[in-house]
């Protein structure tokens, strides 16, 4: 049989999912090992073999393609643990990395302080040159100067060098020069340069960018190419493709060619959950939470598809390339809850990961998590974590919340617990409205998508907080991230700067200029690829004088002239910010164009594959029994029927409150809710009050 695997490595769960030609798949969970230079997935293969009855050698021959969503780089930047790096850049420009773009992050907070930069001081070295905007050289690339500066870098320890030079997206010259020159005094470096980074406006963006790229460089070759040798140990000997941060694939040389795009590798493929849904029904506006064992990820679905960005940052570092949209923030299964000075209680965003993971883990975890309280609320079964292959320590959890919140805050454990309950899901619930309210969409006209393992325990009291009334929980929830990479196909983005007043602009230059984007997009993407297309054509452009351009679809857009081009301008302003200048004949201007290119990786593609449905027929909900559970956040603990969500057949409707547990989560339905099953894989959650 030939099958695909997606392998999803997060914070503190490594996800496995195992598809086969015909879209029947199984899943698997085990922790991560973030101590082990393949984080643990050989030893969670070797785990799920054994679920599946056969040995690791068989399970990888029968593999053909593997996709992984990796946090590797993302830690890295997290952590501070990437390469040293240093900073190579137009004189009198060194101290930008650290300025950044000259106004606080948090405006109006005062006490606000952007994350130290990546690279120190020292290791900013001043290159004497000059390119302006057109892309003429007013000063030449001083040689024997930028030989000396490089000289001082020798035995520096020095393992990534970033190239970032004023106006190198007009002009590479000198960027492609002193390249050469480092590969020649520093043959073991990493270098990273930015008109290959990033080729468009804005110098911080493009030093930020570009100094990402550098600084996660080793670590995730030391990973890829580690992970790739020990599957080849395994006999494995087909195809990885790696997800990248715009929630498409490519293959591992692409990665490590642009390392910066894998930065938010792990959630992207989160928000195409919608495709393997759409298919059976529609779903045009949704939230899609995606609670795992660190963080709490959300992102926004509009007219059925994922959003984007051009830009995005992790921990206050800017990327400047096009990025899934998601909010991420502290508040996952392993979040440590604490009490502060001031005696109020915080959860996250510190996380006990997998090592030593929460207190209940028994594995040397001291401090009280999110999912310590699930376990004294009676919500999760100490006997059937992970489908029983890990016992829960009750006692554990109850001592840690006893010593960190419950007696600092002077009530006693089941309080705090719930305090804890309710503090998460209440920060779950603002990490929402901050991408929704916040940007002028009501919550309360989309559905929520649950996923990630501790979503399911959390969501219903999150949906009420918002006003949000249907749920949709996926059969495989807990693994959703894994189970929607197989929607994601090959996709790159390409970007051409073009500095034009819109009034001089030249329809065939713009058609040149796709033209060019699509041959060089058609030979990067080699033979692996089938049935690649331009599927988005954009033109960036902005009123005259304003500092950020807005990219305006062009696709099937065949008269690309500067009327046509005005009026699609005037109109996107208009639906971004309400307004626009035509009534003042303001200028525009264009600063580029990009084309997102898209293909099918040669994987089963999950969403175009009947998927093995739920038994049918009119038998009852199997029930595993009754126990005591605070479901609700008032308090009340009430005897609750517990019943199978794994076996559980069509067309059965639970009112809460009720538990539904399933092998790696459990789905929480508390009262004035309602559960549904239908016969494609999928959980519907409605509130009823």
């Amino acid at each position: 049989m030939d099958y695909a695997l997606a392998i999803d490595a997060g914070g503190t769960f490594i996800d496995f999912v195992l598809m086969d030609q015909h879209g029947a798949y199984k899943s698997f969970k085990a922790l991560a090992k973030p101590d082990k230079n393949d984080y643990g997935i050989i030893e969670g293969l070797e785990q799920f073999a054994a679920e599946l009855e056969t040995t690791l050698g068989e399970l990888i021959n029968g593999v053909s393609v593997i996709i992984h969503g990796t946090t590797v780089a993302t830690n890295a930047v997290l952590s501070h643990s990437g390469d040293r790096v240093a900073l190579l850049t137009t004189e009198g420009l060194r101290d930008l990395l650290e300025m950044r773009q000259g106004v606080r992050d948090d405006l109006y907070n005062n006490h606000c302080s952007p994350p130290r930069p990546l690279v120190e001081r020292w290791l900013r070295i001043p290159i004497r040159e000059r390119i302006d905007y057109k892309g003429s050289i007013i000063k030449p690339l001083d040689m024997d100067f930028a030989c000396r500066q490089l000289t001082k870098l020798i035995n520096k320890d020095i393992t990534a060098v970033a190239i970032v030079l004023a106006h190198s997206y007009v002009n590479p010259v000198h960027e492609q020069k002193l390249g050469e020159l480092v590969a020649e005094l520093l043959p073991n470096v990493k270098i990273s340069l930015s008109h290959k980074v990033l080729p468009r406006v804005r110098m911080y963006c493009r030093v930020s960018t570009t100094v990402l790229d550098a600084y996660v460089s080793s670590v995730l070759e030391k990973y890829l190419n580690g992970l790739v040798q020990a599957l080849k140990q395994q006999g494995y000997t087909g195809r990885i493709f790696i997800m990248q941060s715009n929630g498409g694939t490519v293959n591992v040389e692409s990665v490590l060619q642009l390392r910066v795009t894998s930065l938010l590798s792990g959630p992207a493929a989160g928000p195409n959950v919608v495709k393997l849904i759409k298919k059976r029904e529609p779903v045009r506006n949704a939230v899609v939470m995606d609670m795992g064992g660190t963080s709490f990820d959300v992102s926004l679905v509009r007219n059925g598809e994922p959003g984007m960005t051009d830009s995005a940052s992790i921990a206050g570092y800017l990327i400047g390339l096009p990025t899934v949209d998601i909010h991420t923030i502290g508040a996952g299964g392993g979040s440590i809850a604490w009490v502060d000075a001031g005696g109020l209680l915080h959860v996250g965003p510190a996380s006990a990961g997998a090592r030593p993971g929460p207190a209940c883990y028994g594995l040397g975890g001291q401090d009280p998590t999110c999912t310590d309280a699930d376990l004294v609320l009676g919500l999760i079964n100490p006997e059937y974590f992970l489908g029983g292959r890990l016992s829960l320590d009750l006692e554990k959890a109850y001592q840690a919340i006893n010593e960190k919140v419950a007696i600092p805050l002077q009530v006693d454990v089941v309080e705090a617990a719930l305090g804890i309950y309710k503090m998460v899901n209440t920060e779950m619930a603002a990490g929402i409205r901050e991408i929704t309210l916040e940007k002028g969409i009501d919550p309360r006209e989309m559905v929520m998508v649950v996923g990630g393992g501790a979503g399911p325990l959390h969501a219903a009291h999150v949906a009420r907080q918002l006003g949000i009334s249907q749920l949709i929980i996926p059969h495989e929830s807990s693994v959703m991230c894994a189970l929607s990479m197989f929607c994601c196909g090959y996709r790159r983005d390409y970007f051409k700067h073009i500095y034009r007043n819109i009034k001089i602009v030249d329809p065939d230059e713009l058609k040149a200029a796709f033209d060019s984007l699509w041959v060089h997009a058609c030979s990067q993407a080699g033979e692996e690829i089938d049935n690649l297309e331009l599927t988005h054509k954009r033109i960036y452009m902005r009123y005259k004088g304003q500092h950020h351009e807005l990219g305006v679809d062009v696709t099937g857009v065949d008269d690309l002239d500067s009327e046509t081009l005005s009026a699609l301008f005037h109109q996107q302003h208009s639906r971004i910010y309400g307004y626009d200048l035509i009534d003042l004949k303001a200028e525009i201007e264009l600063l580029g164009v990009s084309i997102v290119v898209q293909g099918k990786s040669r994987y089963p593609a999950f969403v175009e594959q009947p998927s093995a449905k739920f038994s049918s027929g009119n038998s009852q909900p199997v029930l595993k029994g009754r126990r005591m559970a605070y479901l609700n956040e008032t308090g009340d603990c009430v005897e609750v029927p517990v019943y199978d969500g794994d076996k559980m057949p069509v067309g059965v409707k639970l009112n809460g409150p009720v538990l539904v547990e399933q092998r790696h989560t459990t789905i929480v339905v508390p009262q004035g809710f309602a559960l549904f099953s239908d016969e494609n894989r999928i959980f519907r959650m409605e509130q009823l009050n």
